[in-house]
């Protein structure tokens, strides 16, 4: 199986087991662990996509939409679960996001939308050079969005 294949198997893999995870939940705490889901999936398509932008993969639009899509799969079953949905906030499983997911919803969800609007854009892209602009615009993304509504690791 070539790369691009594994790496879209993978993506329908992702979405189909969040799919189960989306179908479980029902309690805080399986909310919590769809939050987590979402974040460690967003995490692992990130690596993929750091590679390219070190050079330590070749840039290839397969991989990249590949990554894109498993982000966008994420973000749609944790949103199947209810993962971020106020009666949810807390639970026995520890969570570092924070109060103002909830406090500040209306901040929460534009955040929310500059990450799948720079998922659809680095999901167009079609040379290395496209490809770390869009990167650059889905890591600020990220990286506000956690300053502002995920606490720090202990």
């Amino acid at each position: 199986m070539t790369f691009k294949l594994t790496m879209i198997a993978a993506a329908l893999l992702a979405a189909v087991a969040g799919v189960g995870l989306a179908q479980a939940a029902g309690s805080a705490d399986d909310a919590i662990q769809a939050r987590q889901a979402e974040m460690k999936a967003n995490n692992k398509a990130m690596g993929d996509l750091v590679a390219i932008l070190k050079g330590q993969t070749p840039y290839d639009p397969a991989t990249v939409k590949a990554a894109a899509d498993s982000i966008t799969a994420a973000t749609a079953t944790a949103e199947a679960a209810k993962a971020w949905d106020a009666s949810f906030q807390t639970g026995s499983v520890k969570s570092r996001a924070k109060p103002e997911v909830w406090s500040d919803a209306a901040g929460f969800a534009a955040a929310k939308d500059k990450l799948s609007s720079a998922v659809v854009t680095l999901a167009a892209t079609t040379d290395q050079g496209s490809f770390k602009q869009a990167f650059m615009q889905l890591g600020g993304a990220c990286k506000g969005c956690h300053e502002t509504y995920r606490l720090p690791e202990d």
